[in-house]
């Protein structure tokens, strides 16, 4: 005996089935890293008539870094990665290949082969915990200008290639080796050469050029201590 179906049943079981097939957004790892490029396996299966199904790897899949102007943020990503897989509206091969404003080169929608990556989402049992202050760990290379407002405390060895300008004073507590010549207002030397003024210098309150010495007496002795 059949069982008669209302309308209502059979529209939601067809809105049903649309949607099993609209793909928004899903969790996925990384599977490989390419040059600007990864691959991502969706890590939640689909039900498909009560069956568990793993989802395959897409390749050739675009990270999103942070970006605006000529700068950006980029950061690396690593096999075993978590991602947030994003999958857009409509087809954009076009529009990747660098054309603005075109039809799509395929009608499909939200389709699996549509994806963005944003790398950085974690399980609880690996997720970052929210700091109060902006938290940055792993090596860092900058190009560019690099302006900074506010104390900074260096923990580590720093090297610096190319010229220092402090304005303000300094404090060091330690040696300081020079390979070089040091200048100070009118005052150049030590690296292991000749120390020069155009200035007076003086040590222990006695003046270097205008320092007397007691006991001058003609003949080959010594004289006296500077005064």
């Amino acid at each position: 005996m059949k069982t008669k179906r209302e309308l209502i049943d059979v529209m939601n079981d067809a809105i049903a089935f649309a949607l099993s097939n609209l793909h928004t957004a899903t969790i996925a790892k990384v599977t490989g890293v390419q040059a600007k490029t990864i691959s991502v396996q969706p890590v939640i299966n689909r039900v498909v008539a009560g069956r568990s199904i793993e989802l395959p790897e897409f390749t050739m899949v675009p990270p999103v870094f942070m970006q605006g102007g000529g700068s950006y943020t980029a950061h690396p990503i690593a096999v075993g990665d978590y991602c947030l897989l994003v999958l857009t509206e409509r087809c954009f091969d076009r529009w990747y290949g660098g054309a603005d404003f075109q039809s799509p080169a395929e009608f499909r929608m939200h389709d699996y082969s549509d994806g963005l990556a944003i790398v950085g989402v974690n399980p609880l049992s690996s997720a970052i915990t929210i700091p109060t202050v902006i938290q940055q760990t792993g090596d860092t290379n900058q190009d560019g200008n690099y302006t900074h407002q506010g104390d900074r405390t260096q923990v580590g060895d720093l090297t610096i290639t190319g010229d220092l300008t402090l304005t303000g004073n300094m404090q060091v507590n330690g040696n300081i080796t020079c390979s070089g010549t040091i200048s100070a207002g009118n005052f150049s030397g030590l690296g292991g050469g000749t120390m020069t003024s155009t200035s007076d210098i003086k040590a222990k309150g006695i003046s270097l050029t205008t320092h007397t010495h007691s006991g001058v007496e003609p003949g080959t002795g010594n004289t006296g201590g500077p005064q």
